[in-house]
């Protein structure tokens, strides 16, 4: 068991109005905690509001929990998202996979990607009552401004993470578009609102990072500063690997994120979700609380490895310590 400081935990309750909308059901039952076998993600948030336990609780989230700014930038990516993707043209490019993968990747960049990688899709990703009959995933990464991530929660935060849900909502769907006018059905995402894919298990398989103990990616370029979006098609592709950071190694004794979490909802040490043990928040510890102080985002803004420039040492310095494990 990894040993810790217990943080001070801010007590919180929820508003009245909060507390009349929360479920029977605990969230992290939904997400599968500790059960020891494999399913199916189950969907729980910022999927349609009707067919998830806390969807009432998502609507008041929506009208009231939101800042003015981001509400502005959520309405905008709404408005993208409303234009349809390009036609598909009637006759493909003849490209082998090594060259599809070459231009998917400059026509990413060119279309506000900030990092690209590739994944076979695994259809383990895919929420139930979902469908993603794709072969590849290709999921792209925009960097935040982290002077904004840092103050999380604040409104200044939450406008911030919208606005680059945006720009990575775009990226993913412009590409689609693109992909679309070689010849080839493809289908673009970007968040806040959720797809029918887990998308950051996609990532780490794309090598875009590994899994903080926050519960958010780790990128060597980024640290946690960043959002991602995707595209998914079957046009013939070349899958890049997961990136090795020794992650783990780094979040063991690392106790910033938790000590930033107001509400202690970040475990010390991995947990058993549907099969898989990994690092976990606890999701009836952080929701309301997230809903109710703009988003939150603390323990991501306060990890280290998101302040400008440090990611990049800390990837070196890290690969130089699993060298030395293993020479």
């Amino acid at each position: 068991m990894n040993k810790r400081k217990v943080p001070s935990v801010e007590v919180f309750e929820s508003c009245a109005e909060v507390s009349a909308l929360i479920p029977e059901v605990l969230g992290n039952a939904i997400n599968g905690l500790n059960e020891p076998d494999w399913r199916a993600p189950s969907p729980i948030m910022w999927h349609e509001p009707d067919k998830i336990a806390h969807g009432a609780l998502q609507t008041w989230f929506r009208s009231k929990g939101n800042a003015a700014g981001a509400s502005e930038q959520r309405q905008k990516n709404l408005d993208f998202i409303a234009r349809p993707l390009a036609e598909i043209a009637p006759a493909k490019s003849d490209h082998s996979a090594q060259e599809w993968t070459g231009l998917v990747k400059a026509a990413a960049s060119d279309r506000e990607a900030d990092l690209v990688g590739i994944a076979k899709l695994d259809q383990h990703w895919v929420f139930d009552g979902y469908k993603a009959p794709w072969e590849w995933i290709v999921v792209v990464a925009v960097a935040m401004d982290y002077g904004c991530l840092a103050t999380a929660p604040s409104e200044k935060s939450q406008t911030e993470v919208h606005k680059q849900y945006g720009r990575a909502t775009r990226a993913g769907r412009n590409l689609a578009s693109w992909m679309r006018q070689q010849g080839w059905d493809a289908i673009g995402h970007g968040g806040p609102q959720a797809g029918p894919v887990l998308v950051i298990p996609a990532a780490i398989e794309a090598g875009l990072g590994e899994l903080g103990k926050h519960g958010s990616l780790i990128n060597r370029q980024f640290g946690s500063s960043f959002r991602l979006g995707y595209a998914m098609t079957n046009m013939p592709l070349v899958a890049d690997s997961p990136d090795a950071l020794n992650v783990d190694d780094f979040c063991k004794s690392c106790q910033l994120c938790d000590r930033a979490c107001p509400v202690d909802a970040i475990a010390p040490d991995k947990q058993m979700i549907r099969g898989e043990h990994k690092w976990y928040v606890d999701f009836d510890k952080c929701y309301y609380y997230f809903i109710e102080n703009n988003g939150c985002g603390a323990c991501i803004g306060q990890c280290p490895w998101s302040r400008e420039g440090v990611a990049p040492r800390l990837a070196k310095k890290m690969s130089r310590r699993a060298a030395a494990k293993t020479g």
